[in-house]
């Protein structure tokens, strides 16, 4: 078993649908650990089955990952950027008819996304070994992105847990319930993520690197 501190660098323009607002599209400054491992894993995922049921079995773990030095910027966007008839019949009606129809009838859009030079900070429990630099696609223009990982400083082994968690968790990832005081959380699709004080110990494995702690469960 392996565990790395990891650092995603946004290296092209990075959004996800996190929130919406009417026409402006917001990105989350907390990234959802379910994303980091379908792009860590490469996979695609079955739409009948459940995250958990698609991540099951994958040899790598992530926690979410948190903003380090992040800056964002809106970008502006059609939704439907053709008539559904066009779709329907392509050439019933020429290009400046189309122009004419976007321009009328579509609402422009703002995505939100984190601006190229971004970092965000995770931890990566692994089966197998990784190397320091792993390029991914990711984000929801399945754009390219790179991460770099470097070795944890301890891996402990499965435990009770019981204290503050500094670094937001994936409750549904540990197959005991986590309750916890003073709990903050981060609402975002597809579950949210929390921080606080665990009040009943839950079974944990623990990541540690330099004065920072990733609690992360004992198997996945």
């Amino acid at each position: 078993m392996y565990a790395y501190e990891a650092t995603l660098q946004v290296r092209n323009p990075l959004s996800f649908r996190a929130n919406e607002y009417g026409n402006i599209v917001r990105t989350s400054k907390v990234l959802h650990n379910w994303a980091l491992r379908f792009a860590l894993n490469g996979v695609r995922g079955d739409p009948e089955k459940s995250h958990l049921e698609n991540l099951k079995g994958q040899p790598i773990y992530a926690t979410p990952a948190v903003p380090i030095e992040a800056d964002y910027e809106f970008q502006t966007f059609h939704p439907f950027p053709e008539a559904p008839q066009l779709l329907r019949n392509p050439l019933s009606l020429g290009l400046e008819s189309r122009r004419s129809y976007q321009a009328r009838f579509t609402i422009l859009h703002y995505k939100e996304s984190a601006r190229v030079g971004s970092t965000f900070r995770f931890a990566i429990a692994s089966t197998d070994e990784l190397p320091q630099k792993i390029v991914i696609t990711y984000g929801g223009k399945q754009t390219l992105q790179e991460v770099q990982v470097d070795a944890a400083d301890s891996f402990t082994e499965p435990g009770p847990f019981k204290g503050h968690i500094t670094h937001p968790i994936n409750p549904l990832d540990f197959l005991e319930p986590v309750k916890m005081v003073h709990a903050f959380e981060h609402a975002m699709p597809p579950s949210p993520l929390f921080e606080g004080t665990v009040t009943e110990a839950f079974t944990a494995r623990l990541i540690r690197k330099g004065p920072r702690e990733y609690a992360v469960p004992p198997s996945w």
